[in-house]
């Protein structure tokens, strides 16, 4: 049975494995029959930087990501947080997202995992 998820990482990347744990997970469920969707708050989208050698679990979260990209529509960014993260070399398809259309994608989700 196809379950729609959403995946909220909030943690910060470089002071908390969370973050990265949030990416595996994510990862987890979209390589089954879960429609996931992910999306990074607060310094999360830190994730999505080229340069993660200043990240907790830096290089697993570089393997989680590159496979996860495949497997789910693009990154949800929080527009703020946007604002604060420069992703202009990053890799991975973003959308900036505001606080409401966040609580919409929320609300409309079977079901929903915060790190």
């Amino acid at each position: 049975m196809t379950r729609s998820v959403v995946v909220l990482i909030r943690s910060d990347p470089e002071t908390s494995h969370r973050a990265v744990e949030g990416v595996r997970i994510a990862l987890g469920l979209a390589s089954g029959e879960h429609a996931v969707e992910v999306i990074l708050t607060g310094r999360a989208p830190l994730l999505l930087t080229p340069d993660t050698d200043t990240l907790v679990d830096g290089e697993m979260a570089e393997k989680f990501l590159s496979t996860l990209q495949e497997f789910i529509p693009p990154f949800y960014i929080d527009q703020e947080s946007a604002k604060e993260v420069d992703l202009s070399e990053s890799d991975y398809k973003t959308v900036p997202l505001s606080k409401k259309e966040i609580a919409e994608k929320i609300a409309a989700a079977q079901r929903f995992a915060l790190f």
